[in-house]
């Protein structure tokens, strides 16, 4: 009896351990089946994940550049959107949340990521970064507008964007 309680509780936790989802690591490396969707945009694939509790979004962009890569949340427009911008200039990373403002955007004084890394590679560089979902979700969805720059230079025009939208539920 006891032989086969124990077998039956190994299996269940091995089944357990199968199943669990594993959250992505922001390591600046978007590695295939790290996140649940890839959604392609343009020439960009945005990867993304969601905690299982809902509480927390895994995102990641990879974009055909040498320059700044952007991820914004919370709108398909600019103006109002809390931005994710990086980039990697000779092995230097920088990344910087900010606000949307029109056509702009602007530092913000608090920062909201729990995780991030951005990392140039060959032709291409990856954004990645963990932040909780409160305030930036609305209805059951997450809007979602990213973009890259050919310069290492958070203040230049972007080359190309695109927008999407995640459903939550």
């Amino acid at each position: 009896m006891k032989k086969t309680t124990i077998v039956f509780a190994v299996s269940l936790i091995a089944l357990a351990v199968a199943f669990a989802q594993t959250l992505p690591v922001a390591d600046g490396t978007a590695s295939p089946g790290e996140y649940a969707r890839v959604e392609a945009l343009k020439d960009m694939n945005f990867h993304y994940t969601i905690s299982p509790d809902g509480s927390t979004a895994y995102l990641a962009l990879v974009a055909p550049t040498k320059g700044w890569v952007s991820i914004g949340l919370g709108s398909r427009k600019m103006d109002g959107a809390f931005m994710v911008l990086g980039m990697d200039e000779a092995g230097k990373a920088t990344i910087s949340e900010e606000t949307g403002v029109k056509h702009r955007h602007n530092p913000n004084p608090t920062k909201r990521l729990v995780a991030e890394a951005v990392k140039e590679s060959g032709n291409a560089t990856t954004l990645e970064f963990a932040v909780p979902l409160a305030g930036l979700a609305r209805d059951g969805s997450l809007e979602v507008l990213v973009a890259y720059g050919r310069k290492d230079n958070l203040r230049s025009y972007h080359a190309k964007y695109a927008s999407t939208v995640i459903q939550l539920k």
